[in-house]
Order: structure tokens, then C-alpha cells, then sequence
């Protein structure tokens, strides 16, 4: 019967922390079907393992912050963080099978969180700087000469945040090539590779407008006063559960922590409806944690 129990307490936390990591994965899926929908051909199926799209996802955010980083990277770092979550297991007499899912989820999740959260960071600085910096500059432009090409160089010549100064002028050399038959082709192009939802929006926008002679300078202004309140209030909702979030999240970490040390040294106390119910009170705390996670989704998005 104990190991019944262990192999029970296996199952349900592999399936809370796997599920997790799922859910971030599929979440991710959006960029590969937005530029789906970007080059205008019918969605492939990813055939590719779930470590595959993993580091896909993780090298995704290693190129929003500028990292040169590759899969190797994150291969190595996230084996480094197994190797030291798995001795902590072993350390605590784990049953060795549960150490070893426990170990490998909690790294791949904590590492891809980690990330995640910095580039998120990253993609609403970028936002905010095209919104507030870029677009004004480039307007002057559009009601002065109309060009959008030109509108794009004095936005890269005058913007001060150098992480979208230079996504710019790598804009800039998109519409000079002859890959790209207009400037509006380039900017589609160019934002689809960022990966950041309102800046491919503006991107069509822009392409379709210019298809029917809509004013570029106006429809410029209107699409940055609706982004930029939108941003506005995600960031007053976030800030407004900030608190509770961060305390959840801490009080699941602290108890669920204190939890699994235990566990090891009080094993051999326990009835088997003493194990049931601990491993049931985790994997409850797990959904929980699951739930404030996806809140959290909904408001950053």
C-alpha cells in the first residue's frame, strides 16, 4: 500500500506540474498561427516533440530581450536546474521515480517563467515606446510628405529606447531591399517577427489602409490612442492585483515547500489516508496556483 500511495502522489503531481507546463506551451502556439495567418498559407501541424516547441518558446523569448542564446543554452541551463532540484530530492530520501518528476517539471517551469516574465517586460517596454516615441515622430512625417519609408527613418533616427532604435533600423533596411515591393509589405513582414500582437495589428492595419487611401497619419493617431489606452488599463488592473497574485503565489511556494521537505521524514508515520489527503491538499494548492497563473494570463494580455 505505501507504494500505491507514492505512486498515486506521483501521478497527481506530475499531472499538476506537466499541466502547467502544458498550458504555457499551448498558450505560445499563437505566434506560429499568427504568422500563419501573416504569410497567407494553410497552418501546418507541428509534428515537433513537446521539448522541441519548448525551446522554440524559450529561444522566442531569448530574442525579445536580445540574448544570444540558443538551444543549447537553455539545454544546459535547464539540465543544471534539474541536476541541483534532483540532489535536493535525493538529499530528502525522495522515492527516486517521484524526485526525478518533480525535479524535471519544476525546471522546465521555473526556467520558461522565468524568461517569460522578463520578455514580457520587454515587449511592453518596446510597446509603450512605439506608441508614445515612435509613432508621433513618424506622423509628422506622414502629414508632411506622405512617404512611409521616410516616416520609419525619422522614427529610428529620433528614438531613444535602443532596444526598438534598433529593430528600427532593421526596418529600415527591410524597406531599402528588394525582397519587399512597398514599405507597408516590409513593416507586415518586420512585425510579425517581433512577435507582439499590436504591433502586427498596427502593421496591417497600416498595408490595408494604404490599399484604400485612408489617411495614414490619422489612422496612426486612432490606433495608438486605443492601444495606449488599452495599456493603460491592463497595467491599473495589474497593479490593482499585483498584491494578492504575488501573495498567492509566495504562500503556495512557502507551504507546498514546507510540504514536500516534510514528506520524506513523516512517510513512514502516515496512514495510507493520511498520505491520500496530503498528496490531495498539494494537488489542490497546485490548482490554485493554476488558476492565479491563468488570472494573471488574462490580465497581462
Amino acid at each position: 500500500m505505501g507504494l500505491l500511495a507514492r505512486l498515486f502522489g506521483l501521478c497527481v503531481t506530475a499531472a499538476a506540474v506537466f499541466g502547467l507546463l502544458g498550458r504555457e506551451l499551448r498558450n505560445g502556439e499563437w505566434r506560429a498561427r499568427f504568422r500563419d495567418v501573416m504569410e497567407e498559407r494553410a497552418p501546418e501541424r507541428d509534428r515537433r516533440s513537446v521539448v522541441a516547441r519548448y525551446l522554440d518558446r524559450v529561444c522566442a523569448h531569448y530574442r525579445i530581450l536580445d540574448k544570444l542564446y540558443t538551444e543549447r543554452t537553455a539545454t544546459v541551463h535547464v539540465t543544471v536546474l534539474f541536476a541541483l532540484l534532483f540532489a535536493v530530492t535525493l538529499l530528502l530520501h525522495y522515492f527516486f521515480v517521484l524526485g526525478l518528476a518533480l525535479s524535471l517539471g519544476i525546471s522546465f517551469l521555473l526556467y520558461e517563467r522565468h524568461w517569460a516574465r522578463l520578455a514580457g517586460k520587454r515587449r511592453e517596454e518596446l510597446l509603450t515606446a512605439f506608441l508614445r516615441q515612435g509613432v508621433e515622430r513618424g506622423v509628422h512625417v506622414l502629414v508632411s510628405t506622405g512617404r512611409l519609408d521616410d516616416a520609419f527613418l525619422r522614427m529610428a533616427d529620433t528614438i531613444r529606447y535602443t532596444p526598438l532604435k534598433k529593430r528600427l533600423q532593421e526596418l529600415c533596411g527591410l524597406v531599402d531591399s528588394p525582397q519587399f515591393p512597398t514599405p507597408e509589405d516590409a513593416f507586415v513582414h518586420w512585425a510579425g517577427g517581433l512577435g507582439m500582437e499590436d504591433i502586427a495589428h498596427f502593421a496591417l492595419a497600416t498595408r490595408e489602409a494604404r490599399k484604400y487611401n485612408v489617411p495614414l497619419d490619422e489612422l496612426w493617431l486612432d490606433m495608438a490612442e486605443i492601444q495606449g489606452k488599452e495599456l493603460e488599463y491592463a497595467r491599473r488592473i495589474r497593479a490593482e492585483t499585483a498584491h494578492q497574485r504575488t501573495g498567492g503565489v509566495w504562500f503556495y511556494g512557502m507551504l507546498a515547500g514546507t510540504f514536500l521537505v516534510a514528506y520524506p521524514f513523516a512517510a513512514s508515520q502516515m496512514s495510507e489516508t493520511t498520505r491520500f489527503l496530503f498528496w490531495t491538499t498539494l494537488a489542490v494548492m497546485t490548482l490554485g496556483l493554476y488558476l492565479v497563473i491563468r488570472r494573471s494570463q488574462v490580465i497581462d494580455a
